[in-house]
């Protein structure tokens, strides 16, 4: 008799562990299976993005404007410029430039481009609306040109389309700076 409840025993428990491990598996196969839900639509809303991305750059081309090759290699929808190149759009544009500071409080204690509004990177996303998006060149700076790029991304993502970022941030401006009010 004892035999028998311990064959039937070792049955269960065969029964038992197959069952845990089956189970495992399907869990692990799920798991995978949103993991690669997940990944699907990361790769779909890049692609979707930079066709986007494309796109615009497309009907700008087709608008006339000039494009960089940086523009087209690196999907940007903003320019990178240098100093002079920086001076002379604000100079054409007549005092209709916007130029947008993103430097911290503390940086620009040291001296803007006069005429910049500033709006610490932290709060472009709070004041974007004080930014012109009307075709008025859009100047934008920070120490080094790394944290006005940011800017720029996130500005033509939302739309934004005469931007330039300032290489080389507020020491590569040859023009007039003055002292924040």
């Amino acid at each position: 008799m004892f035999a028998q409840y311990a064959s039937t025993a070792a049955v269960l428990l065969v029964a038992f562990v197959a069952y845990m491990r089956a189970t495992a598996a399907l869990r692990a196969a799920e798991d995978a299976a949103r993991d690669a839900t997940r990944s699907a639509n990361g790769v779909r809303e890049e692609l979707e993005q930079r066709i986007d991305t494309l796109q615009r750059l497309l009907a700008r081309l087709a608008a006339g404007q000039t494009l960089t090759s940086e523009m087209i290699n690196d999907g940007q929808l903003w320019k990178d410029v240098h100093g002079d190149e920086a001076h002379r759009i604000v100079m054409e544009a007549s005092g209709k430039a916007c130029v947008i500071d993103v430097r911290t409080p503390q940086e620009t204690a040291g001296g803007i481009v006069d005429g910049a509004l500033l709006i610490p990177m932290d709060e472009i996303p709070d004041r974007a609306a004080e930014i012109p998006n009307d075709g008025r060149p859009v100047l934008i700076y920070c120490a080094a040109g790394g944290r006005s790029a940011a800017v720029c991304d996130h500005l033509a993502k939302q739309g934004y389309e005469t931007l330039h970022n300032l290489v080389g941030g507020f020491s590569a401006w040859p023009g007039p700076t003055g002292r924040p009010s």
